[in-house]
């Protein structure tokens, strides 16, 4: 039965991912591609954007002079301000990891609910799993936006 679950489970992962790629935009052949846009100078606090991992803010974002350096204290109003840039700006990595944490644990549940459907203690508490990530991943998304508009104050 487990055997069952788990080949219904795959062959539901590949559907969605075929209809997730073939829904993708398609690049046409005959569409000429858009003219290179010449790259702007930072502006004063923002700093080049050499990627992210994930999608997680950099420890020193909204720090930068117009050069693209980490600059002064001086720079964003003080000592003050600048350490609570950083300390926002790490309180916010450590919100995008539990949103992401989260995020396994609802897939983990549901792995369980789908593979030990047959025990009602074990839909139970994959139900719980899911239920619990959902609540963490609310409060983790409300908790960012806290952060945000706090930061925002600081800019």
């Amino acid at each position: 039965m487990i055997w069952q679950k788990l080949k219904l489970f795959i062959a539901t992962l590949f559907v969605v991912t075929a209809i997730a790629t073939s829904v993708a935009p398609a690049v046409h052949a005959g569409t000429p591609a858009p003219a290179p846009t010449p790259t702007p100078t930072p502006a004063a606090g923002s700093c080049p954007d050499s990627g992210s991992l994930l999608g997680f803010p950099r420890w020193y974002e909204g720090l930068c002079d117009g050069n693209g350096n980490i600059g002064s204290p001086n720079l964003v109003g003080g000592i003050g301000a600048f350490i609570w840039i950083i300390v926002l700006n790490i309180v916010t990595m450590g919100l995008y990891l539990v949103g992401y944490v989260s995020l396994g644990f609802i897939i983990f549940g549901g792995f369980k609910y789908i593979v030990l459907g047959d025990n009602p203690t074990d839909v139970a508490a994959a139900k719980k799993t899911i239920l619990n990530a959902v609540i963490g991943l609310v409060i983790s998304i409300m908790a960012v936006g806290i952060v945000n508009v706090v930061a925002n104050t600081f800019k």
